[in-house]
């Protein structure tokens, strides 16, 4: 048997209310099942984990392969022992690490709907936004974090079909349980999830039913921007850190009181 996944643009939102409102006719559409979200500042960027972007330094660029990939890890796993003694499990320290920056093949979602259009207004700038939604599938074949992390790097990079999966993360950090983050696992983490919709996935190999998006004009960020931090969305609530306290305070200054 196989499965498959759907995508629709929902077109473009100015208003929070008209957000919270249009999130609520997809649940309505989809028997109330859960949603997961991510906001990008940028429109055209893609929903590729990072360790399938282009990875830019010092006027040079390198596109990361599974070797590379499991390379990465292993020296972070060594590196990091000092710090950590729990990353000699592999499925651990892959979690430590995309908490940490490294470029791994796990995605960054959340269950929050607001947080998800502050991600894709935060960085406003000359480029429209969005902001990503998917429909899991159910619930009984998604990946706890405690299956992963016990297994090692083979197993952790073993080739094996187009796969992807929803993985209910280790809470390893304050930010990730502010966020109440999540996360999917992709086999192929260079392929842009949207262009996956209608392709074929054995059963058990996809937990995601429908994709949605919407895009988030430029315009309309800064007002947006200020609807959000009327309703307690800011830097300091998605960010619960010192560096998010700090950044929040000049910042909402500026919104409220700028010229």
């Amino acid at each position: 048997m196989t499965v498959s996944f759907q995508h629709t643009e929902r077109g473009a939102i100015e208003a929070v209310d008209a957000f919270v409102r249009e999130v609520s006719a997809v649940r309505e559409e989809t028997d109330r099942h859960k949603l997961w979200f991510r906001g990008h500042s940028k429109a055209e960027f893609r929903l590729v984990p990072t360790i399938g972007r282009e990875a830019h330094y010092g006027g040079r660029v390198k596109t990361f392969d599974l070797p590379a990939e499991r390379e990465l890890l292993h020296r972070f796993r060594r590196r990091a022992f000092p710090h950590d003694g729990r990353v000699d499990r592999a499925g651990y320290a892959l979690f430590l690490a995309r908490h940490h920056g490294l470029p791994t093949r796990l995605l960054d979602w959340t269950a929050n709907v607001l947080y998800a259009l502050y991600f894709a207004c935060m960085e406003h700038g000359d480029h429209d936004g969005h902001v990503w939604a998917f429909r899991q599938r159910g619930y009984a074949d998604i990946l706890d974090a405690f299956t992963l992390v016990a297994q090692d790097e083979q197993a952790l990079f073993a080739a094996v079909p187009t796969r992807v999966k929803i993985v209910h993360p280790v809470f390893n950090s304050v930010r990730l349980i502010a966020q109440e983050g999540g996360f999917t696992l992709h086999s192929d983490p260079c392929w842009p999830l949207e262009e996956l919709a209608t392709t074929h996935f054995d059963d058990g190999d996809l937990d995601i039913i429908h994709l949605y998006g919407w895009t988030i004009p430029k315009t309309a960020e800064p007002m947006l921007l200020s609807e959000l931090s009327g309703l307690g969305v800011s830097r300091r609530s998605v960010f619960p850190d010192l560096d998010g306290i700090a950044r929040s305070l000049w910042e909402t200054e500026v919104l409220w009181n700028g010229r």
